[in-house]
């Protein structure tokens, strides 16, 4: 399975315990806009992922190198929605 760097937004959203929605309107852009390139039902436009980058204050190079694959230590989004739950990191 190839590189797909909106796995890595989304871990990075959910890392740094933001909604979906804060992100998309910081990075103007509509939330569900944002849930559909989360899920893979649109493209994501290369300006679009300079606007999530500044949104999240993050660079396109450290989401691929921090993020890759999903996550740092290389677990699966699900494993990791679960550990945040676990640890209540999130309000």
């Amino acid at each position: 399975m190839g590189f797909d760097v909106r796995d890595n937004i989304k871990f990075a959203i959910q890392d740094r315990c933001f909604t979906q929605s804060s992100i998309a309107i910081k990075a103007r852009m509509s939330p569900s806009t944002l849930s559909m390139i989360l899920s893979k039902k649109r493209r994501l436009e290369a300006n679009e992922l300079y606007d999530l980058c500044e949104a999240m204050e993050i660079s396109p190079t450290e989401l691929k190198d921090r993020y890759d694959h999903g996550c740092q230590c290389r677990e699966g989004v699900r494993d990791v929605k679960e550990k945040i739950k676990k640890e209540n990191c999130c309000p």
